[in-house]
């Protein structure tokens, strides 16, 4: 069986959704819980697991800084109480500790936090599953990268069908941003290596999951170089949460262009190119407003032209309303699992311009352009046809929310269940006695 991508698993997939129960396990907020939620919304979630989990105080929360705010988003209503299951105390603890330390580490330092804490993490989970009754015909599990090799591997004890989503293209990304810092001097801030200790616990994941999950073909293609075999392999685009009734209009395409980034502003996204872009459209009337945390060093941050304007890091209670002070999204990503702050932005009636190294999500002329990474003059140019053109905008801008539902939120769960049912068929078939297929 070669892998599996959403397109043949939308071709192949059995006539019924499967009967499965799934438990997942997550730290962080990642992709607004989108996973246990879609699972949730087709019936199918048993259990979910969350580092943080903020059941009351959300309202004084919201009222606070970045940090008590940023906590106050590690809730959702619509998952049932009695399905969650969270370690708060000393998750806590470690995130506020972690706030104060992060921008003084090293990538060692910081890569052997990721480790100590997804090691934590996927043991408490583990532990408490031990208490549990669980059936291999119907109980699943699904975890994320570097948070789950401890359950994996009592999972696979007990039989139990197990899902990991390796959120990027692993080592294959590291050389790319190592690229770039040599290729950009002085602008990295805290330029180095990953531990081998980071890279043997993803691949220690890998091997013991029965399927490995990315989100686009350009991690499914770094995955296979990095030695899993592609039949272990899903591809599974991300998907977004859209609320009833939604109804996003063409963007007022009047006043000046405003370009918004959201997202780290570190090598690994493009923002050099950004830059040099910006510096290429400073005669114009063009204004780029860059939201998120700051990941290169100081001296790169003085280069940047005076059409650039620094938003600051945001947190999620935030994002509409930066989305709605933009006219184009802008992603010129060098290397990204899927990025579903594209999906966002659609959703808001933003066209996405982006580079092919990432998700599949724009269409070329239609909801944005996609341009070739590392290529500031493209970009440019893209930026500058869209600044000229206000009719284009316009009508890219009404195709972005037909685009964006496209990728709806149970659909990447039904997804992950195909996927699974062509799983078990196809080793059903293969396990069969010799004697007993011959018949």
């Amino acid at each position: 069986m070669s892998g599996l991508s959403a397109k043949n698993l939308a071709t192949e997939s059995p006539s019924e959704e499967p009967a499965y129960r799934w438990i997942v396990a997550q730290e962080g907020t990642r992709q607004g819980y989108a996973v246990p939620i879609a699972f949730h919304r087709l019936g199918m979630l048993r259990l979910f697991y969350a580092d943080i989990w903020c059941r009351w105080g959300r309202s004084l929360l919201r009222r606070g800084s970045a940090g008590p705010r940023a906590l106050a988003t590690h809730f959702n209503a619509e998952l049932p109480a009695d399905r969650v299951v969270a370690f708060n105390l000393r998750a806590i603890a470690d995130r506020v500790g972690q706030h104060f330390r992060g921008q003084f580490l090293s990538p060692v330092e910081r890569a052997d936090h990721y480790c100590r804490y997804g090691q934590w993490f996927a043991t408490q989970v583990r532990n408490h599953l031990e208490t549990m009754e669980l059936d291999p015909w119907v109980d699943h599990f699904f975890g994320f990268n570097t948070n789950c090799l401890e359950t994996l591997e009592l999972l696979r004890s007990y039989q139990i069908l197990t899902v990991v989503d390796q959120v990027d293209p692993g080592v294959i990304e590291e050389e790319i941003v190592l690229a770039e810092a040599e290729r950009w001097p002085g602008w990295a801030k805290v330029p180095g290596r990953l531990p081998s200790s980071y890279w043997e616990r993803l691949k220690a994941e890998w091997k013991a999951a029965d399927l490995v999950l990315v989100n686009s073909k350009w991690s499914a293609d770094a995955l296979t170089q990095q030695g899993i075999p592609s039949e272990k392999i899903i591809t599974v685009p991300l998907a977004i949460d859209i609320p009833k009734g939604h109804l996003s209009m063409p963007i007022k395409t009047s006043g000046n262009l405003k370009v918004l980034w959201l997202g780290s502003l570190i090598l690994r996204k493009g923002i050099q190119y950004l830059a040099e872009a910006a510096w290429k459209l400073e005669p114009r009337n063009i204004e780029f407003l860059l939201a998120g945390p700051i990941g290169i060093s100081d001296a790169a941050i003085r280069s940047f032209p005076s059409n650039m304007r620094f938003l600051g890091r945001v947190t999620r209670d935030q994002l509409g309303e930066i989305y709605r002070q933009a006219h184009v999204f802008v992603l010129p990503t060098i290397s990204d699992g899927f990025a579903v702050t594209q999906l966002e932005a659609m959703v808001h009636g933003l066209p996405v311009i982006t580079t092919p190294n990432c998700g599949e999500v724009v269409s070329d002329g239609v909801d944005g352009f996609v341009v070739p990474a590392r290529d500031s003059q493209a970009l440019a140019d893209a930026l500058a046809r869209l600044n000229d053109d206000r009719a284009l905008l316009r009508e890219m801008s009404g195709n972005c929310l037909a685009k964006a539902l496209k990728y709806d939120l149970p659909s990447n769960a039904r997804f992950i269940n195909r996927a699974v049912f062509q799983f078990l068929h196809g080793k059903a078939k293969r396990d069969v006695p010799a004697h007993t297929a011959a018949k």
